[in-house]
């Protein structure tokens, strides 16, 4: 869907539409709680654009308007679009034919104030955004302190207790005036984010709690969260665990408070922020420094991908309850991070048979964060050093054992022949370190293959 956006003319036309009446409710609720989130040019432009629905014209504009009225090139007002639809704000519809090609922008209603502090990642986002002291001062402006309705019976009249209802014939009844329907917002769209519910109710089901548990409002705010937090379907079984009421349901409060305690420890502290998706790095003609680009952004898929992703990669498999669990209590109790994590699985896995001793890699774990490794970078950089150091000491044991009553000799060792000595040592050298890259290379690859093809398989 993103490739006519590029090709967006200035002559392309445009109309606007929207579902709900415009009020000075929603410009507070705009500038006050999602200009932090997006900027005012993103802002800035929703407002602009909502004047063009209420003119009912049945001729399109062309963008050439927007781009006189607001002095800003396309490129400029496709970002500020970008922002308002991943945010919940436009929605963009396209239409093309030989001759031209226009567009509809759709203009959403802004979340209430309630809707928008209950919202598990609109409320953290803005959180992180602007800190602990301002946002208690925006959720404190925004609560309701009317008179409470708590001890109260309602004796309200209904309409037809008042008024009499005429019968209406079908032809009367099916004779509907096009009134713009209520709306409501629905927040941010994440309907292409999938979860493994099926995994979670298995999971549940060992601790004999029923899949009932997860009726649909839940459902939604487990998506919002595991999005929000990077959450898996085990870890989410533990929050639920730990969520669960007397009632036997689900404390969607505490599902919340659960897993930002969880994301925070893991974390430091550190709540998730809203940032822009980076944009593709631009080819490199030097061979050189695109395997260095290459090597980078193999370092960066493991800062960012879930330990328990990397280990169905290596596995090819569903990795099975103990390892995850290993894995869950590494990530507990060490608060690595997940580059670090996902190195150090691959360093056990190749060097145990794809086997994950639980006490081994606890033991290494432990190690590496004394080390105080915080990267997949660093990780690697080290391993390989101590491949190295290990293959040096193997060397001269074994050279040492080949000669165990060699004397020391008194002859004096040409000079030439110590150079081509150390000459052929570095030559050896480069080779072990060319053959431990070229292993690495290879490993790199068929895991980000099988990484490619783990995140296909979830997206259909």
């Amino acid at each position: 869907m993103a490739e006519y956006f590029s090709g967006i003319k200035p002559s392309d036309g445009f109309y606007v539409k929207s579902n709900y009446n415009y009020t000075h409710v929603h410009q507070d609720i705009l500038v006050s709680l999602y200009t932090p989130l997006i900027g005012t040019d993103a802002i800035g432009v929703y407002l602009y654009l909502s004047q063009f629905n209420y003119h009912h014209e049945t001729e399109a504009y062309n963008h050439y308007t927007i781009m006189n009225d607001l002095r800003i090139n396309l490129s400029s007002f496709r970002d500020a679009l970008d922002l308002l639809e991943g945010i919940g704000l436009l929605k963009t519809y396209f239409k093309t034919n030989q001759v031209a090609q226009s567009f509809i922008y759709q203009l959403e209603q802004p979340a209430t104030a309630e809707q928008f502090f209950n919202d598990p990642l609109l409320s953290v986002f803005l959180y992180q955004q602007i800190g602990k002291a301002r946002y208690i001062r925006l959720k404190n402006r925004y609560k309701d302190g009317s008179v409470t309705t708590q001890g109260f019976h309602e004796v309200t009249k209904s309409f037809t207790d008042v008024f009499k209802v005429p019968k209406l014939t079908n032809a009367e009844q099916q004779d509907d005036i096009n009134i713009r329907p209520e709306y409501k917002s629905k927040g941010l769209d994440l309907s292409d984010v999938q979860f493994d519910f099926e995994m979670l109710e298995l999971l549940l089901s060992n601790h004999l709690i029923s899949k009932e548990i997860l009726n649909k409002q839940t459902k939604e705010v487990i998506i919002q969260i595991a999005t929000l937090y990077g959450i898996t379907p085990v870890e989410m079984k533990s929050i639920i665990l730990k969520s669960i009421t007397e009632n036997q349901t689900i404390s969607l409060q505490d599902l919340r408070k659960h897993a930002r305690t969880i994301y925070k420890i893991e974390h430091e502290g550190e709540l998730p922020t809203l940032d822009l998706k980076n944009e593709k790095p631009k080819a490199n003609t030097h061979s050189e420094n695109s395997e260095v680009n290459s090597l980078l952004s193999w370092f960066e898929l493991l800062d960012t991908t879930s330990p328990i992703e990397v280990l169905s990669s290596f596995t090819q498999s569903e990795p099975t309850i103990a390892q995850k669990r290993t894995v869950e209590d590494i990530i507990t109790r060490e608060k690595l991070p997940y580059g670090v994590i996902n190195i150090l699985l691959e360093y056990v896995m190749f060097k145990n048979n794809m086997q994950l001793p639980k006490a081994y890699i606890e033991e290494i774990a432990s190690n590496w964060k004394k080390l105080k490794l915080s990267s997949a970078e660093e990780a690697y950089h080290y391993v390989k050093n101590l491949d190295k150091q290990k293959a040096e000491k193997k060397k001269e044991r074994k050279n040492n054992a080949n000669n165990p009553y060699k004397l020391k000799s008194i002859e004096k060792t040409p000079e030439w022949l110590l150079k081509q000595k150390s000459s052929e040592a570095t030559k050896e050298e480069k080779q072990n370190d060319h053959e431990s890259d070229a292993a690495f290379e290879k490993r790199k690859q068929a895991l980000q293959k099988e990484l490619e093809a783990f995140w296909k398989e979830g997206d259909q």
